[in-house]
């Protein structure tokens, strides 16, 4: 994104003035629903091919308006594909390197013979090898209609989506969200994770991260986060935010988040805010994807007081908000690469799929396989 200030406010006003480019009709705020203060913005996209609401949330309002926008922006471009642009390749025609690479991603059990078929692809370049290779569509668009466009082999996830103001930086947003993905899989098959990887927020005293923490208390909510990344790459952390006390609730579930960035700093405070947004988003209930499982009739008190004791512990492990030295933005592309190689990726897959200098945005899909997609996937 952009540097904070004026320049950010004049690129809110011109994607305002051309919003209905992308579809979007509504750019609301969802602040005032909870008491939090948090700046959460809604924005609405009705003719969507995924979601048709999105939210955005930032330290003020015009940088939850821009998140908000550009992540409805990141789902439009990659419903709009151009057929040009894809190509159906014959099983023959791939690799047995192709098939080692893409193969961990592919559900077998669902669609067995797979790799007989002839699936539509896409072309993506590899920053690894600096070579161009074949992506499946069906892992990188975003057309979520029912009946699916793809056949059931590979999961249709939106993770490594990335939008900036200029390639490097969608290319670096998507590759920090498929990091924190894969970090978040391997967190939740660690034994006794939430017990083992907690951190004390009680040591952290001063800046935007310590006067967030302090808004939540005196909001009357509690917050907790986890440490989830492998030493040597970006800090990603995951975080709840929870009603302190019952039966004064506007939302008894934890709100979640989670966020990878390059200093601790900045992860935990991305991932609160993402946490506070989650919560904003379920008060509002217009999220189509929130079911109603997520509003049960009767909760189980029990177990959320049990939560609610869990995150009320000081943590065992001491936050280290200098534990990675950020980048220089001319380095960030080859910081994520690296760290991506570092976790285990055999490649770092860049396919554009928008772009308008006028407007100053840029959207990208990043794939790094075979790191994990996404936390509750089977292919993860």
């Amino acid at each position: 994104m952009r540097a904070d200030g004026e320049p950010l406010r004049r690129w809110l006003s011109n994607l305002l003035r051309h919003r209905h480019r992308f579809g979007i009709t509504r750019v609301g705020s969802l602040t005032r629903l909870d008491r939090v203060g948090v700046p959460v913005v809604q924005v609405v996209r009705p003719l969507a091919l995924s979601n048709a609401v999105s939210q955005g949330k930032g330290v003020d309002m015009v940088s939850a308006a821009v998140s908000g926008i550009m992540e409805t922006i990141e789902t439009w471009a990659a419903e709009r594909i151009p057929e040009a642009a894809s190509h159906v390749s014959k099983h023959s025609a791939l690799s047995a390197d192709w098939m080692k690479l893409f193969s961990p991603w592919a559900d077998s059990v669902v669609h067995s013979g797979w790799e007989a078929l002839d699936l539509p692809m896409i072309d993506g370049w590899d920053l690894v090898s600096n070579q161009r290779v074949p992506v499946p569509l069906a892992l990188v668009d975003t057309i979520y209609t029912y009946p699916s466009p793809h056949p059931s082999v590979f999961p249709r996830v939106t993770t490594g989506l990335g939008a900036g103001a200029s390639l490097v930086g969608a290319i670096v947003q998507g590759a920090l969200e498929v990091l924190e993905r894969h970090a978040l899989t391997r967190a939740y098959r660690t034994p006794y994770f939430y017990e083992r990887f907690q951190i004390d927020l009680s040591t952290i005293k001063d800046g935007p991260v310590a006067a967030l923490l302090q808004s939540l208390t005196q909001s009357g909510l509690l917050a907790a986060a986890w440490l989830a990344n492998a030493p040597d790459t970006p800090p990603v952390y995951r975080c709840h935010v929870m009603e302190a006390e019952w039966p004064l609730e506007l939302a008894p579930m934890p709100a979640e988040g989670s966020a990878c960035r390059f200093t601790s700093d900045e992860a935990l405070l991305a991932a609160l805010l993402e946490a506070c947004q989650a919560r904003s988003a379920v008060i509002a209930g217009a999220r189509e994807d929130m079911t109603r499982r997520i509003y049960p009739s009767v909760y189980e008190r029990e177990r959320l007081a049990e939560w609610r004791d869990q995150i009320r512990l000081p943590g065992s492990l001491p936050y280290e908000a200098e534990r990675q030295t950020p980048p220089s933005p001319s380095t960030m592309l080859k910081a994520v690469v690296e760290a991506a190689v570092r976790a285990g990726a055999r490649a770092v897959i860049v396919v554009p799929l928008y772009a308008d200098d006028e407007l100053g945005i840029y959207v990208v899909r990043v794939l790094a396989p075979p790191l994990h997609l996404w936390p509750s996937s089977r292919h993860g």
